[in-house]
């Protein structure tokens, strides 16, 4: 036999050699609780940054929505007070023949 029909025949033999069935069993089993207790801490850190970031940014978005609903409200007053006006009548008037004319054109 040649040196590479030896060091074959010899890695086949490991191959077949038995392994110890508990302590491989053992081992995986510590790898997965391992991979598993890992992948628990990380999204534990990762929602508690989450809701540490939320109480932060919080009171930014409420200040935020009530400037925002504020100067809505006063644009859409003015925009009511345009629309109760004769040129705000003729001009949805002017809107509305324009929307039925298209609707008919298009059915």
């Amino acid at each position: 036999m040649s040196e590479f029909d030896d060091t074959l025949t010899r890695l086949f033999a490991e191959a077949r050699a038995t392994l110890p069935a508990e302590e491989f069993l053992e081992n995986v089993a510590l790898r997965m609780n391992r991979g598993r207790r890992q992948r628990a801490l990380k999204r534990a850190a990762l929602t508690t940054v989450a809701a540490g970031l939320g109480i932060a940014v919080t009171p930014f978005i409420a200040e935020g929505s009530l400037t925002v609903a504020s100067h809505l409200g006063a644009w859409l007053l003015a925009l009511g007070n345009a629309l109760m006006s004769p040129v705000g009548w003729a001009c949805s008037l002017a809107l509305a023949a324009w929307g039925v004319r298209r609707a008919r054109r298009i059915s």
